[in-house]
Formats: structure tokens, C-alpha cells, sequence
């Protein structure tokens, strides 16, 4: 039988051990460095996004009170408007103001100063016509 040479090195040998623990240990700190980072980075970006929809929260609200506002303005210019004559009235009332001609009106007044300026006219012919 062939005699096999006796070989006395371990598997693993300590110093290698050590280092690869060490390079283990040194890649294990970096990754925590890099995760710690990460989780601080996502911290303070959930907290901005928890302000920034704070403040659209708000502006959400104060636009719903404006279009509420705004609603209710709407409503009372409807409102109003109902009020006001259509179309179709303004044109009969134009109708009727051309067909009155109301600059041809006169007052109360007037009429009795032409009737007493008619009557004394008639009374001074009557009174020429006795002389």
C-alpha cells in the first residue's frame, strides 16, 4: 500500500480565520453605517412629506370653505337674477314706453294752466264781443 503523506495543516487555519472574521466584521459595520443612513434619510423624509400634507391638508380645508363661499354667492346671484325681468319682459316694456312716448306727457299742472289760459282767453274774446 501506498503510504499518504501525513499532512497536519488544518482546514482553517487561525490568522486566516481572524482576517475573514475582521473582513466579515468591517463589511458587517459598513452595511450598518449604510442601513443607519438609509433609515435617518427615510425618518427625515417622512417627516417632510408629513408636513407637506399637513399644508395640503389645510389648503384642501380653505379651498373647500371658499368653494363654499363661492357656492353660496353663486346661489344669491341666482337668486337675484330670478329677479330681474327676462328678455322677453324688457322688449314688451320697450314696446309699450315707444307706444306711450312718455316725453309727450304732461303734468296735472300744466293741463289746468292751459285750461285757465284757455278759459281767460275765451272770457276776454266774450268780453270783446259785449263791448
Amino acid at each position: 500500500m501506498a503510504a499518504q503523506p501525513a499532512t497536519t495543516a488544518a482546514p482553517f487555519e487561525p490568522a486566516k480565520l481572524y482576517v475573514w472574521v475582521k473582513s466579515l466584521e468591517s463589511k458587517t459595520n459598513n452595511l450598518i453605517r449604510e442601513v443607519d443612513l438609509l433609515k435617518n434619510d427615510v425618518l427625515r423624509r417622512q417627516g417632510q412629506l408629513k408636513k407637506e400634507y399637513q399644508v395640503m391638508n389645510e389648503d384642501l380645508v380653505e379651498f373647500r370653505h371658499q368653494q363654499e363661499a363661492l357656492v353660496q354667492k353663486m346661489d344669491l346671484l341666482v337668486k337675484e337674477l330670478k329677479k330681474t325681468a327676462g328678455s322677453e319682459e324688457v322688449q314688451t316694456l320697450k314696446k309699450y314706453m315707444d307706444l306711450w312716448n312718455p316725453l309727450n306727457f304732461v303734468t296735472q299742472r300744466d293741463v289746468e294752466r292751459v285750461i285757465e289760459a284757455k278759459l281767460a282767453e275765451r272770457d276776454f274774446r266774450i268780453q270783446q264781443h259785449k263791448d
